[in-house]
């Protein structure tokens, strides 16, 4: 193998917190009263702005106004971000055995600023957001972009993620491998059934894996 692409979002950074709050307040701010955590995670699929018009109900203030005060929202929560244990312990391992590594992920260009907040960015050789393709996961535009843009052939990569689309783009990929991790947004019984070669509890274990 010489590549391994990570999902962002509830792979490498625990942002439940992060997301939580912002669209809590997002809501609360536009609707009068904040969405359920249930229906902040089960809108958690395609674009930023697919998540906010999921989310935000009140239709009588502009798209942009809303989208803007979303912005704020989401600096602010930056100190809510927090690395899975053992992610900043296995970046540089992965390095120095030679893995390019990618990133593809749902969000805007703001998941980079997260990178770097946590201090991850430069272990990555690319970062893949929604404005470098127009079609967001399970579709394997981000995975084909990330593997292009690295050089690596798709049957010599590994996909890891924590949520059912990000295995479903990495086999329509073509990887040679997808990883499901168990502490993000998915649960157990959803991921087995996008059969994911391999299962682990935590992002150390992906060392078990990899080959």
């Amino acid at each position: 193998m010489r590549a391994i692409l990570f999902d962002v979002n509830g792979t490498l950074l625990d942002t439940r917190e992060h997301i939580f709050w912002q669209y809590e307040e997002l809501t609360r701010q536009f609707d009068g009263a904040p969405a359920s955590r249930k229906e902040i995670a089960d809108a958690m699929h395609g674009t930023v702005d697919d998540v906010i018009r999921s989310l935000v109900k009140n239709r009588d203030v502009a798209f942009h106004e809303v989208k803007a005060h979303h912005d704020k929202l989401h600096k602010q929560a930056l100190t809510r971000l927090e690395l899975y244990p053992g992610v900043d312990e296995l970046l540089p391992i992965l390095r120095r055995v030679g893995f390019r590594i990618g990133a593809v992920t749902y969000g805007d260009a703001r998941v980079e600023e997260a990178l770097d907040y946590t201090g991850i960015r430069h272990y990555f050789d690319i970062v893949v957001t929604d404005e470098h393709v127009d079609q967001p996961k399970p579709h394997p535009a981000g995975m084909m972009y990330a593997l292009k843009h690295i050089g690596v052939e798709p049957h010599q990569a590994i996909v890891v993620g924590d949520s059912p689309a990000d295995i479903a783009a990495g086999k329509h990929a073509g990887v040679e491998k997808t990883v499901a991790v168990l502490h993000g947004f998915g649960d157990q019984q959803t991921l087995q059934e996008t059969e994911p070669d391999h299962l682990i509890e935590d992002i150390p274990s992906l060392l078990d894996v990899v080959e």
